[in-house]
């Protein structure tokens, strides 16, 4: 079976290490207080944005922000995605399978977190839910796939 648009197997371990790390520490970020305090703060160049609440757009302009959330996005969702689609160490058509039955779940799951969003969450928090939603496919994603390969292989040891 071809599987071209797959990442080699060895990157697998390194990528989800640095995936897992960068999603704790994401998830850390808005979830703790303590640890929402840490910003790396650092000027930038915007295409787009406002000057503050009331502020009026401007467009292609530098501001001074704090980065960390966009510094560990850059890290989640490149080793997300390298980890998701890497090769297992035995691809075959099963393998394939529940790649393909996991990514399709993971999809009908973060569409449902969406519309739960637009129904039920208004106003600037709309954003944290669009946000999450950005990332949801992906680990939801890695979780289904990973515990299918696990059952499989599981089950597969037991016959033996």
């Amino acid at each position: 079976m071809k599987t071209n648009f797959l990442f080699p197997y060895k990157l697998k371990m390194l990528s989800g290490i640095l995936f897992s790390i960068s999603f704790i520490l994401l998830a850390l970020l808005y979830s703790v207080s303590e640890y929402s305090d840490f910003e790396i703060k650092a000027k930038v160049f915007a295409i787009l944005g406002d000057t503050g609440l009331l502020g009026d757009n401007e467009s292609f302009f530098w501001l001074e922000t704090s980065v960390t959330d966009e510094l560990l996005m850059l890290f989640v969702i490149p080793f997300g995605i390298i980890f998701a689609f890497s090769k297992e160490k035995h691809e075959d058509e099963m393998v394939a399978a529940m790649r393909l039955n996991s990514l399709a779940w993971a999809t009908i799951i973060n569409y449902v977190i969406i519309l739960l969003g637009y129904l039920f969450v208004y106003g600037i928090v709309f954003l944290n839910v669009l946000m999450v939603a950005m990332i949801s496919q992906l680990l939801i994603f890695i979780v289904l796939f990973r515990y299918r390969i696990y059952r499989f292989y599981k089950t597969a040891a037991h016959e033996e």
